[in-house]
């Protein structure tokens, strides 16, 4: 009898902390909330006019026609206006004191001088006389007072000279008694006003010119021009005139293609906000609730219909993010790149990032989402495109058409395909849209270049390389990525050939048993095929631990049953190991935890029961921990890997036999409540059934027998051969069906 090892207490799932719901549901708050503050942000910039860099004397390259009405201050006429006030306002002046005192004492100055020159010894003629008077009297009063003057001064007795003094005193006095402002206009006034005077002052007109010359030369401003006190006057008179305000209505010109930019253009641009564009208030409001409606909208559509995406939070970010990104695209791609596009590439260009997220989403989130989110953008396009719906229609045609071909897309041919389809759909669009628009030839071929080539190849090229740089981050999976892990040269299905052979031809048969059922359903083939090639990989850490990897002694003859059943059940727990150690997808991690549910290890089991006389139920300790099968996919790769294994025990297999076979082991699952958590149905469990035994049939085709010759020393099998892991007397973990028929757990 084998020494009994305790058996070892399974581990319980750890249960989910009381608020975790609380925290996945603020986690959707939040991933809401900052979705609809940056849809709000772009898509009100949106509302910002485009920015008008027109400067005077420029020529306006295109049609600026007013979207809004408004009234504006007239800068032009209001200036105008304002500057005549100031001219009008005059200048200030401020009086001079002791200014008649300053030239009557200018007057005496040049009185004295004459007669100091008089008195100078030794001059020897009156030029000499007139040089030394000119010297003295230029710096009073200039060259002002001729030399005849000077002459008649010098030549005057004293009697005279006193009594021209005293005349042009009085006349000095009388001019300089009214205003004479520091202005030129003025101050030739003023003297000749003193003319005037000195001719009523002296009777003879010697002594006329004489007295006017003094009196002009001396006279001096006695009011002074304030330069502050006049620019604070004329301010104030310009601030006393009203503005002039003008008109721009809605739909009007305001400037023509080739007109030459003027002033009053200028103005026009600054008043629609052209120059330095701003947002309305009311404007930001009404967007905001828009798309607070729309995310709330979509996400109810989420929760209703589309369960798996609205609980799975990197899921909800990654739509944003497409989401945000397409929209960010939309509204700045053509100014991002610096290129100046005209309105007809901004649509295109536009129509390229709605097609491109319909395929993004299509593949990397779900693919009735992306029909939903791709009329969204197609909306948010029109919008962009003040209401041009053109555009728009042809986005939302192009990105579900898009949808459909990359909806089952597994290589490169698939995605010339996609290429292909996008191309000649945005080409009959263009030709559509243009004879109903109207266009000419030439707008339509540009159209065919921009729709036919641009869209479809930079769409599908963005579309492949991000695939690859979302997927991992974001616990996405594509078929692309799939394809290359079915290739049966990659590193691991290298190793498990070299190491575990017999793994390695269940693993390819099952994945045959599989695509073909998964097919028959209209499930995933391509998911259900790579999970079965990799949901035994776990048996590379102990792979002499199992029958279809023995082939001289069985190591489970030295050990007792419980030690079997957790060496056979561990390759579970192995599997995800080395899975995740190789980066493997989420969906094939997840087949791989589930392919045996929750199932017995009949044999072992069996084995225990037999010798040993238990007075408490121990099924559930030779049972795998699960989790059930979660998917359609996961439960196909259950039903195949037991069905292949059971296969194996069936001596001459015939179509009757093959098919109670299969019967018998997807009836024994299901009355263990293996499938009961996967989305089958009972019709679909029954297409299963039959593509199985067809399958199993065509394989397992009846061949002619040969006489086998004895064998000294051969080893003795197995007796019960319940699946390709307990065909021996060890039974590892593949069972299928006992000799007398009963169904035991999966391999």
């Amino acid at each position: 009898m084998k020494p009994r090892l305790p058996l070892l207490k399974r581990r319980t799932k750890a249960k989910p902390a009381k608020n975790s719901r609380y925290q996945f549901n603020l986690l959707r708050i939040v991933i809401a909330t900052l979705t609809i503050t940056t849809l709000s942000f772009l898509l009100s910039i949106h509302m910002l006019p485009n920015k008008v860099t027109l400067k005077v004397g420029d020529v306006a390259t295109e049609d600026i026609i007013a979207q809004r009405t408004v009234r504006y201050v007239d800068a032009t006429q209001t200036e105008l206006r304002r500057a005549q006030a100031a001219a009008s306002a005059g200048r200030v002046f401020d009086p001079v004191p002791n200014a008649t005192d300053q030239a009557l004492a200018a007057l005496r100055s040049i009185i004295r001088i004459i007669v100091a020159a008089r008195q100078i010894e030794g001059l020897k003629s009156d030029a000499q006389a007139l040089n030394v008077v000119r010297e003295r009297v230029s710096p009073l009063v200039g060259t002002q007072i001729s030399d005849a003057v000077l002459v008649c001064l010098l030549s005057c007795d004293t009697a005279t000279l006193q009594a021209i003094e005293q005349k042009t005193t009085r006349v000095v006095t009388s001019v300089m008694s009214q205003e004479i402002k520091e202005d030129p206009a003025d101050l030739r006034a003023a003297r000749r006003h003193a003319v005037s005077e000195a001719l009523k002052a002296a009777s003879e007109p010697t002594f006329r010119q004489v007295i006017a010359e003094l009196a002009s030369a001396v006279i001096r401003p006695n009011q002074v021009y304030n330069e502050q006190k006049t620019l604070a006057r004329q301010e104030r008179a310009r601030r006393e005139v009203q503005p002039s305000y003008a008109m721009i209505t809605r739909g009007e010109k305001v400037i023509a293609k080739g007109e030459k930019v003027l002033p009053e253009h200028i103005e026009k641009f600054e008043a629609l906000g052209l120059r330095r564009p701003r947002l309305q208030p009311e404007s930001v409001f009404g967007v905001t609730l828009l798309v607070t409606v729309s995310v709330l909208l979509v996400a109810t559509h989420l929760r209703r219909f589309h369960p798996d995406v609205y609980h799975n939070t990197k899921a909800l970010i990654l739509l944003s993010i497409l989401v945000l990104a397409s929209t960010f695209a939309l509204r700045v791609g053509g100014g991002l790149l610096g290129i100046q596009l005209s309105p007809a590439q901004v649509g295109y260009v536009g129509t390229l990032w709605v097609v491109a997220a319909a395929m993004f989403i299509a593949v990397l989130v779900d693919r009735q989402v992306a029909v939903l989110v791709t009329a969204l953008l197609s909306i948010v396009l029109a919008t962009v495109l003040s209401n041009e719906l053109r555009y728009a229609s042809a986005a939302l045609i192009t990105g579900l058409v898009a949808i459909y071909c990359v909806a089952d897309i597994k290589g490169r041919q698939d995605l010339l395909r996609t290429l292909g389809w996008i191309s000649v759909t945005g080409v009959l669009l263009v030709w559509i849209h243009g004879s109903i628009a109207g266009d000419s030839a030439s707008d339509m071929v540009a159209g065919t270049f921009w729709a036919g080539i641009v869209v479809p190849f930079v769409a599908t090229t963005l579309f492949f390389f991000g695939t690859v740089a979302l997927e991992r981050p974001f616990e996405r999976v594509t078929h692309l990525s799939l394809l290359e892990l079915a290739d049966t040269n990659s590193p691991l299905l290298r190793r498990l050939l070299m190491e575990a052979p017999g793994t390695y031809t269940h693993s390819l048969a099952v994945g045959h048993l599989a695509e073909g059922a998964a097919a028959a359903i209209g499930a995933d083939t391509l998911i259900a095929r790579v999970a079965s090639y990799y949901h035994d990989i776990g048996k590379l850490r102990r792979p002499h631990f199992f029958i279809e990897n023995q082939h001289v002694e069985n190591v489970h003859d030295s050990i007792n049953p419980t030690l079997s059943t957790i060496v056979i059940t561990s390759h579970v727990r192995d599997g995800i190991e080395i899975a995740k150690e190789n980066r493997l997808p989420k969906i094939v991690q997840d087949v791989i935890a589930q392919h045996h549910g929750t199932s017995l290890v009949q044999y072992f089991y069996n084995q225990f029961t037999d010798e040993l006389d238990l007075s408490t139920p121990v099924e559930q300790q030779f049972r795998y921990s699960g989790p059930k099968p979660q998917t359609k996919e996961a439960a196909i790769v259950m039903l195949a890997d037991s069905v292949e294994a059971a296969s194996r025990t069936l001596d001459k297999p015939s179509v009757a036999k093959i098919e109670t076979l299969v019967n018998r082991v997807v009836a024994d699952k299901l009355r263990d409540g293996q499938l009961d958590e996967s989305e089958l149905t009972f019709r679909e469990v029954s297409k299963i059934t039959t593509t199985f035994a067809k399958a199993l049939t065509s394989i397992m085709h009846a061949r002619i027998e040969y006489p086998e010759p004895v064998q000294i020393g051969e080893r003795k099998g197995s007796t019960n051969a319940d699946s390709d892991s307990e065909r021996t007397t060890s039974e590892s973990e593949h069972s299928a069906t006992e000799e007398n028929g009963s169904t035991a757990a999966l391999s």
